[in-house]
């Protein structure tokens, strides 16, 4: 059976991003601010950055031959100007890939390597990976520019602005199939992957979007805080690409912290954010959220990583603003299904499809196509669902079929009004005597206890039972006493709400903080291999 949303399609763009932006679809006047930098209070408004991306075009192509299709890096922390060498190398015809500021050399090595970046833009605090790493993937020294305005004198590096061409690029035309960006995977059960994503494939999301949420963009007095990772396709379109597209000021934290987002969301008066299920912890239970005047917000939306129903609730009770879910991966551009604004979606679903989507639930083990309630593996088809993996013939043969239906690897369901509702993902099934158990499902439910802050659930392996039981990290309560007591109380807490098989037979852990990926995914591989190295595998037998 194949499902799709109930809403028209959309009108695609048939340009590619470049030209998109500068067809100003929504007429936003050159004089309006959209980018703001809340430590140094500098902007920069609409007619800026359109010449300021062309500036840059020229000057890659003046400075350095830049050719069409080449690539360059951006690694970086947020900044206000990020989108700057980002659109001026669309502007030249290029692609760009973006990294995890806070990788290793070696991934930083990986990703450029695998991408075939001949640019990079960085920071001076960065450097030492950057230059690095660019001397071992053959970067040429002069090829490495910087954010912040000014060179360097130690390092003898030029800011991105000193190869600004006096004049203004022609904006390069590229086939809407080509690539524009290269995001990498999160990676977190293995080495990243590069999703290709063409410009069909994001300018298909950005209307798809601007569709989903035109009551929203209507406001136009909107201010967005944008924390989320600019390197990361949820920050990206969301605080970056729709932002820019629509005139809606956006203040760019360089990096999230729980004071200074407070402290911007008053100063600014800000009336949308974009977060993530930390941040929504934070929202619903760290007492500094209730010191601050947060009256000016209207729209909060979540997405990266399933978010319990009681957090939303708990959240709307405190800011008396309704929490939307959302769900999005990188292979689709990203946006899938999200919550409508302004409307109270049933508890747990991430809503329904986006416009122009269409998918499929599949048996996990015979490939059947299931119906309306029934769950399974999610498969997508549409004009956002990603070219496939660079370089990696075998994992995109694996992922996108030949008819074209892309495998997200997330287990789901659907109900008759078209909600859709993520189990968990296909690979974090705990396999329990021929149960399933969701992790997901687990961490939720954990979430809901007083004196948990956090949680993540892996599988620990029972050799006397021959199979793999949930068991569960916690972050307890600051106010909690972390004690035999407290892991009992979890515990029995969750036997009591939950079905014989999915007891946390594994027991419960405790853990400073959970490890996350920036985008909010538990990394449960680093969980798992923390387990491994200290919970010897007798002491199951206890919680049998």
């Amino acid at each position: 059976m194949i499902f799709q949303s109930s809403d028209p399609e959309p009108i695609y763009p048939v340009v590619d991003i470049y030209h998109y932006f500068e067809s100003n679809p929504c007429g936003v006047p050159p004089g309006k601010t959209v980018f703001v930098d809340p430590i140094t209070e500098k902007s920069i408004t609409f007619g800026e950055f359109q010449r300021e991306t062309k500036h840059f075009a020229a000057g890659l192509q003046d400075t350095f031959g830049f050719q069409p299709r080449e690539v360059l890096a951006i690694l970086s922390c947020n900044q206000y100007d990020f989108g700057v060498p980002i659109l001026g190398t669309l502007c030249a015809g290029g692609a760009v890939t973006t990294i995890n500021h806070s990788y290793t050399l070696d991934e930083v090595v990986h990703q450029l390597r695998d991408s075939g970046a001949k640019y990079m833009v960085t920071t001076v605090d960065l450097l030492p990976t950057a230059t690095k790493a660019a001397e071992i993937c053959g970067i040429a020294p002069d090829a490495i520019l910087l954010f912040g305005g000014a060179d360097d004198a130690t390092s003898g590096k030029r800011a991105y602005q000193s190869v600004y061409s006096k004049r203004l690029a022609v904006p390069v035309k590229i086939d809407m199939d080509d690539i524009a960006y290269l995001c990498y995977s999160s990676g977190t059960t293995g080495k990243s992957k590069g999703v290709m994503l063409t410009h069909r494939n994001i300018t298909a999301n950005l209307v798809q979007i601007m569709s989903y949420d035109a009551e929203v963009i209507k406001e136009k007095d909107l201010v967005i805080l944008g924390f989320l990772p600019l390197y990361h396709i949820y920050g990206l379109m969301n605080c970056l690409h729709i932002s820019l597209i629509t005139g809606t000021e956006t203040v760019i934290m360089a990096k999230f912290d729980l004071p200074s987002y407070l402290e911007n969301i008053q100063k600014y008066k800000v009336t949308n954010t974009f977060i993530v299920p930390p941040v929504a912890l934070a929202l619903a239970k760290h007492p500094m959220v209730l010191k601050y005047d947060l009256s000016s917000l209207r729209h909060i939306a979540c997405g990266a990583a399933p978010l319990p129903k009681d957090l939303c609730r708990l959240i709307e009770s405190r800011l008396g603003v309704y929490c939307r879910q959302g769900f999005g991966m990188t292979e689709a551009a990203p946006l899938v299904a999200c919550q409508r604004p302004n409307q109270r979606g049933p508890d747990g679903s991430v809503g329904p499809l986006v416009a122009g989507l269409q998918a499929m639930i599949i048996d996990t083990e015979t490939g059947k196509e299931l119906g309306v309630g029934q769950q399974g593996e999610w498969l997508l088809k549409g004009p956002n669902v990603m070219k496939g993996y660079l370089n990696n013939e075998e994992a995109t043969k694996i992922t996108i079929r030949e008819d074209g239906w892309m495998h997200t690897g997330d287990i789901v369901y659907v109900d008759e009004q078209g909600n859709w509702f993520v189990v968990d993902r296909l690979k974090e099934l705990i396999k329990y005597k021929g149960f399933q158990i969701p992790a997901a499902e687990l961490e939720a439910l954990l979430q809901t206890h007083p004196m948990v802050m956090d949680a993540a659930v892996i599988p620990a392996y029972d050799a006397s039972q021959a199979t793999e039981i949930p068991r569960a990290y916690v972050v307890p309560h600051e106010s909690a006493e972390a004690n035999e007591a407290l892991k009992r109380d979890i515990e029995e807490f969750v036997a009591g709400k939950v079905a014989h098989h999915k007891k946390l037979r594994g027991g419960v852990v405790f853990i400073g903080e959970i490890p996350k990926s920036a985008s909010g995914k538990i990394l449960r591989k680093d969980i798992v291999k923390l387990d491994r190295q200290t919970q010897p595998a007798a002491e199951l037998k206890a919680h049998l």
